[in-house]
């Protein structure tokens, strides 16, 4: 403001400011000279001293209780967070909640495939899926192919509190839990090198990975109804799904997604995760939820449930409740390795017609 304020006339110099007291300076310029620009005093060797130290002045020292910035720890400014960030590092709660199928009671008849949820690298549970192959047979067919050849095994879900769960994803998995040498997972790298962004489904032909829409029939009422997951297009079903949750508003998704399962148990697994999801939607979550295991408990026409041969199976190589799915042994990968076929399979000439691809 003073060298704003400095007249400064052509052809004159600026006088420097003689040394005076302060009681002897005069901001009032004499008649007839410029205005002088008065610099500060220079401060004494003592209180150069004091700011070098860090140590607060006079003025500063009525402030010293007020400190600025708290430590990050419990009873801070920080503490919300830092207890927030203790609560997120613990073991998921996931105690028992009422649900029922939203679809009624499931047929015996239809397929019925599991998953084995880990969040934050705590072994949560498992959740049963029975799939509608009674009305909706390709799209059953599909999700049932990708649990048998364990493709889900690996993969992440993604969380939209208050909508719903996504996942299927085989081309994001979890370099924690992935392990392509272990036959519980399926060995993308030399099976299928060349999968479609996203993951796509097991209808291959020269029209692209996509299979068409099958049917509307099944409404999105209510949590738990498993559909499929589409980009905002027709035909377009790949591997990708979603999983309702309790507020989701159904006409946002009826008329646009092929429902084609319910949740039969474990719905209190997948209840939790809702308090994962970021309130943006953008499906972030605040610990990183995996499908550990996949399978089929049992397949179309067949009969029993948990007690069927590959759910005793899966007991027998290590499954529990508690601890999830143990990891095999050398001696079981060298015997039970994967085989040189793909999960691809080729669709019939009735249903190559409607396979369509997205663009």
């Amino acid at each position: 403001r003073a060298l704003v304020g400095a007249r400064v006339v052509p052809g004159t110099r600026v006088p420097r400011p003689s040394r005076i007291g302060p009681s002897e300076r005069s901001n009032a310029p004499e008649p007839g000279e410029p205005s002088v620009v008065r610099l500060p005093a220079r401060p004494s060797p003592k209180h150069r001293a004091l700011a070098m130290s860090g140590e607060p002045t006079a003025e500063e020292g009525k402030y010293k209780d007020i400190p600025s910035i708290l430590p990050l720890a419990p009873g801070g400014v920080y503490a919300v967070k830092w207890e927030q960030r203790e609560k997120w590092a613990e073991c998921l709660s996931t105690p028992d909640v009422p649900y029922t199928p939203p679809l009624g009671a499931p047929n015996p008849d239809n397929p019925v495939c599991f998953f084995e949820i880990r969040a934050g690298g705590y072994y949560l549970g498992r959740v049963t899926f029975e799939l509608k192959a009674d009305t909706h047979p390709v799209t059953s067919e599909n999700f049932m192919k990708l649990c048998e050849f364990k493709c889900y095994a690996g993969t992440k879900f993604k969380v939209f509190p208050g909508n719903w769960i996504r996942g299927g994803d085989f081309t994001d998995l979890d370099e924690v839990v992935y392990d392509a040498n272990d036959p519980d997972f399926f060995d993308f790298a030399s099976l299928l090198p060349d999968a479609a962004p996203g993951g796509q489904s097991i209808y291959v032909s020269e029209d692209g990975p996509y299979f068409a829409d099958e049917s509307f029939a099944i409404a999105h009422d209510g949590p738990g109804v498993l559909t499929m997951y589409n980009p905002g297009a027709p035909n377009c079903n790949g591997s990708q799904f979603m999983i309702t949750f309790p507020n989701v508003r159904a006409e946002s998704l009826d008329g646009t997604h092929v429902a084609f399962g319910q949740v039969l148990d474990g719905w209190n697994v997948l209840a939790a995760l809702e308090q994962l999801g970021d309130a943006r939607q953008e499906g972030d979550t605040f610990q990183r939820v995996t499908v550990e295991q996949c399978g089929v408990v049992k397949g179309k026409g067949e009969k029993g449930s948990a007690g069927s041969a590959m759910a005793k199976m899966c007991v027998k190589n290590g499954a529990s409740k508690r601890g999830g799915a143990r990891r095999h042994n050398a001696t079981r990968r060298a015997s039970h390795g994967h085989s040189s076929r793909s999960f691809r399979a080729t669709p019939t000439p009735s249903l190559a017609a409607r396979v369509a691809y997205a663009a």
